[in-house]
């Protein structure tokens, strides 16, 4: 009998249907990156100078690649999603596996927002034209319930006060709250690969016929529909009244959040997937051709172009003095702010993925096939 029951545990794990879980002894604490871009505008901005000297601290593996995500923190845990359709947690210390969750077949290809222990994560099916969207209480190591989504959830999710904003691929915008109600639905009817940020109760995301929209975060309305341009792969990041957002012509605008407006636009000369990072002053962004761009917010002229030689596609970090810029071409660039000179490249075995984070002293980056390393900066 007992080897039958051991025979069973092992033909479960080598098929990869053994139950998955995560369950960690975590006391509640503010969630301090608890969604892509750290918060609802997408921030990628950290008020403190680095060192471009990095010690490795640790280097864990997951199942899949890695989409454009990035890390999100609870306590002293990390989690990332894969495309293989699996979230790991892993303890920021040491980078031990604290556990791992996969529901279905299909991929997580959106960072799993934290809110007091409850994660939320979407899992789009690779068959079908749903995802299935998860909360889960890591603390208690259960499910607490799902919902299946009309459409595939390819972008980053919103977390509010109040609940979770995304949008579909095939145009749906929802709002549910923490109990898993949905609050309300908005339809586009156009297609949408544009990742949405939020202020001022506005949600603010482009889509594939080169528009830009504008929805009441509280009601679900519309608040504007604007034709811009090309069409926006590259999602939103919103300072103050600004909205900045990139296309597939290689222009980066930037507009008006109120009504969606054009303040002004530049040309970077090929396509803008990632979402553009911003300082007090300077607007940062990447093209895939390798331009790096420092530009005026207030006006849209030109500080500085950097070519990295590669393709740039994931967000960078901005630090008061280095930016962090992950690199398709299998490296990591660290880049002056002032000057735009590239003070070191880091050479990966694996294309540049995640958008960088730091988080209590360390940096966590990633890259192909699925290896998350963290460092420390050495002075």
């Amino acid at each position: 009998m007992k080897l039958k029951i051991s025979l069973l545990i092992l033909a479960l794990t080598i098929c990869g249907c053994f139950p998955s879980s995560i369950s960690i002894d975590a006391k509640k604490v503010p969630s301090s990156h608890s969604m892509f871009g750290e918060n609802e505008s997408r921030n990628f901005y950290l008020p403190v100078s680095i060192s471009d000297s990095l010690k490795l601290v640790w280097e864990s593996s997951i199942n899949g690649s890695f989409p454009n995500s990035s890390v999100t923190t609870y306590g002293n845990y990390v989690f990332i999603n894969d495309l293989s359709g699996r979230v790991y947690c892993f303890n920021a210390d040491s980078g031990k596996t604290e556990g791992k969750l996969k529901y279905n077949d299909g991929s997580v290809y959106t960072t799993p927002v934290i809110n007091d222990g409850i994660m939320v994560f979407a899992v789009a099916h690779s068959d079908e034209n749903i995802s299935d969207l998860y909360y889960y209480d890591f603390r208690e190591g259960k499910s607490l319930f799902d919902k299946e989504i009309d459409g595939r959830i390819l972008t980053e999710i919103i977390k509010t006060e109040d609940g979770i904003i995304f949008n579909t691929e095939d145009g749906r915008v929802f709002k549910y709250d923490f109990n898993g109600y949905k609050q309300w639905e908005y339809e586009t009817n156009s297609r949408v690969h544009s990742s949405p940020a939020l202020r001022n109760n506005i949600i603010v995301f482009g889509n594939d016929d080169g528009e830009i929209i504008g929805i009441n975060s509280k009601l679900g309305n519309l608040i504007y529909r604007e034709k811009i341009g090309k069409p926006f792969f590259g999602g939103a990041t919103i300072d103050e009244n600004t909205v900045y957002l990139g296309n597939d012509d290689g222009f980066i605008y930037a507009l008006n959040l109120s009504d969606g407006k054009i303040n002004w636009k530049y040309e970077t000369g090929s396509r803008i997937i990632m979402v553009p990072a911003f300082n007090k002053n300077d607007l940062i962004v990447g093209n895939l051709k390798g331009g790096l761009f420092s530009i005026r917010k207030e006006t849209g002229k030109l500080n500085w172009k950097t070519d990295t030689n590669g393709l740039l596609n994931s967000s960078p970090l901005v630090t008061a003095n280095i930016i962090i810029v992950p690199d398709l071409s299998k490296s990591i660039h660290f880049v002056d702010v002032q000057s735009g000179k590239i003070l070191k490249t880091m050479n990966l075995e694996g294309r540049g993925k995640l958008s960088p984070v730091i988080y209590r002293d360390k940096l966590y980056i990633g890259y192909d096939d699925g290896i998350l390393r963290a460092y420390e900066f050495v002075n």
